[in-house]
């Protein structure tokens, strides 16, 4: 399922002659509800057209999709994360295409978390999640070269490590949140 997922949003995003892949999509709603449990579906929108450069009316087409993502995520995040899957093109494609788009979803988690405004220099963060967002950075940047048996391993041990250190991040910020929740303003 996940998949035929990516295909399709991978597919539109072309189509609309966007610079992001679908593996991106998921990474920026990822770090946003990762930061904030109260994302509302309408505010990752707002969010998507502005990092994505789309326009708004377009998103109609996909609208499935995103419910879906959003509906996935949400459950993953507010349980045990378990069933969470990285949306990432088919095992039958290029090394380097399933590179590209894992260095794109780390990139656009870590984006998610800093547009949530949740997440700054000065907060209190443990250092395994530091660990593994320093990991992420890192593996934004991957490239690669050639293609061996080597590079399937090592791609399935990374993007193994991205999904769990994703994760790690969403359980202790949402952990915090929901130990401390905020007010909730009216206006």
């Amino acid at each position: 399922m996940i998949e035929e997922l990516y295909r399709s949003m991978d597919d539109w995003l072309v189509d609309q002659d966007s610079d992001i892949r679908a593996s991106e999509i998921q990474g920026l709603l990822a770090g946003l509800m990762a930061a904030n449990p109260a994302v509302r579906p309408d505010e990752f929108v707002v969010r998507l057209v502005e990092y994505a450069d789309i326009q708004p009316a377009s998103l109609v087409q996909v609208s499935d999709s995103l419910e879906l993502l959003f509906g996935a995520l949400n459950e993953s995040w507010s349980g045990m994360g378990l069933d969470f899957e990285l949306l990432l093109p088919d095992d039958d494609e290029l090394i380097e295409e399933r590179a590209d788009a894992l260095g794109a979803w780390c990139g656009s988690f870590l984006a998610g978390l800093g547009l949530s405004g949740e997440i700054s220099k000065d907060r209190d963060l443990s250092e395994d999640v530091r660990q593994a967002l320093e990991d992420l950075s890192e593996i934004a940047r991957i490239e690669t070269g050639g293609h061996d048996e080597s590079l399937e391993k090592a791609f399935a041990v990374v993007s193994e490590h991205v999904r769990l250190a994703a994760l790690m991040v969403a359980t202790e910020l949402l952990g915090d949140q929901r130990k401390n929740p905020k007010e909730t303003i009216v206006h």
